[in-house]
């Protein structure tokens, strides 16, 4: 009795609630029984893309609309000086899947970019008259975005040099550079340490000529093309590439590595630096992931390494070379690393206290801040076999 007195389109509207609920009705209109992915359009939903629903770039999986809306935002860096160097201000960054995109850093070389879709593919591209223009890997976004989107570009007069110690010419117009840094846990651009991951080998696939590579960097940050696997630099390069889509992989015994896709285009340097390249025992990293995780321990002694390292670098250069936005994003790398700790294979927190009484010592003071190989080495050591131990626990499969 109670149906007859609503209009239709009342009517049709608490015929959709209640199909939602799981209910029937005997009368009036059919029953539309919503289910997202259905090719259909039924109210409350707003979009359906059917089979590609909840895809990247398409409908959220609960089909109530676009993608949600995400930011990538980052720092340009120069290679060799990325710490105690002078910020790079007047380069621009573009996205190369949003040509309508673009930046100019200012004098902190800071970038950000708003509104773009999760799930989509970003690719950053960097020029400046003094380095060699560089696009970064291709990157698929998750909920957090990406923070800190870190990019490493190298002073024309260093890729000069540099070229020269590979054996085949570059043939630049026909090619490519391809490099990364295969970093281990915390491997990173914005403090003072070693970050290579060592004694892996690259590869490309599809494959490249032998003569192209891997050329891996030895601890001296050179090109060795005698050398078989990864240094402490962690650093390696392909050159000679042939324009295309690639995707890299690393492999060492007990560990496990992400992929990282470049697009490799005729006269670019295409480079990943740390922790945006290959990382060791990060299987499916998530560069924003941090956002989400609540200060500890752990996360106050990495942002007080992040804060000493400006303030040593700062007082060392008498001037601002590391300014507070370097800061955050230091703090943000940190705390996507920590986030990232898988727990089944760090149970009683082995890794993580290593790591951390590591990052520790290393702010005992500037010369300890910004020291080399020779300080803080028995707290690296055990950092070291922590993360051998938690990596062959991953590469065997995550304990049930």
């Amino acid at each position: 009795m109670i149906a007859r007195s609503l209009g239709s389109a009342a009517l049709t509207r608490l015929a959709l609630s209640l199909a939602a609920l799981g209910a029937t009705a005997c009368d009036g209109p059919e029953i539309v029984a919503l289910s997202c992915g259905d090719g259909r359009v039924d109210a409350p939903e707003e979009c359906d893309e059917g089979e590609a629903n909840g895809s990247p770039g398409r409908c959220r999986a609960d089909c109530s609309g676009v993608p949600a809306q995400v930011t990538v935002e980052g720092d340009v860096l120069a290679f060799m000086s990325e710490v105690q160097g002078a910020r790079i201000s007047g380069a621009t960054v573009s996205i190369l899947e949003r040509p309508d995109l673009s930046v100019v850093t200012g004098d902190d070389a800071h970038f950000r970019f708003e509104g773009l879709d999760e799930g989509t593919d970003v690719t950053l591209v960097v020029e400046h008259p003094d380095f060699k223009t560089t696009q970064s890997a291709t990157v698929r976004l998750g909920s957090n975005g990406v923070h800190p989107f870190s990019i490493q570009v190298v002073p024309t007069t260093i890729f000069t040099l540099l070229s020269g110690l590979v054996p085949l010419p570059l043939e630049e117009d026909q090619h490519c550079v391809i490099a990364t840094t295969v970093a281990r846990m915390g491997g990173s651009l914005y403090v003072y340490l070693r970050q290579g991951a060592q004694g892996a080998a690259v590869t490309l696939d599809p494959p490249v000529p032998a003569e192209s590579g891997p050329i891996y960097f030895d601890e001296s940050v050179l090109p060795d093309p005698e050398q078989a696997s990864t240094s402490i630099d962690g650093g390696v390069l392909f050159y000679r590439v042939a324009p295309g889509d690639y995707v890299m992989t690393a492999t060492r015994e007990g560990t496990v590595f992400n992929d990282v896709r470049f697009q490799c285009r005729a006269g670019l340097v295409v480079n990943a630096g740390p922790p945006l390249g290959l990382l060791a025992n990060v299987e499916q990293p998530d560069y924003g992931a941090g956002a989400e995780r609540p200060a500890d321990a752990y996360s106050n002694a990495t942002d007080a390494l992040c804060e000493a390292t400006a303030a040593c670098v700062n007082e060392d250069a008498g001037a601002v070379h590391y300014p507070p936005v370097t800061v955050e994003s230091c703090k943000a790398m940190f705390r996507n690393t920590w986030a990232q700790v898988e727990p089944a294979c760090d149970e009683n927190s082995v890794l993580r206290d290593a790591a951390r009484a590591f990052y520790e010592c290393r702010t005992a003071s500037c010369d300890v801040t910004l020291g080399g190989d020779d300080v803080c080495v028995p707290e690296e050591t055990l950092f070291d076999a922590a993360q051998s131990l938690y990596g062959a626990c991953l590469a065997a499969g995550l304990p049930d």
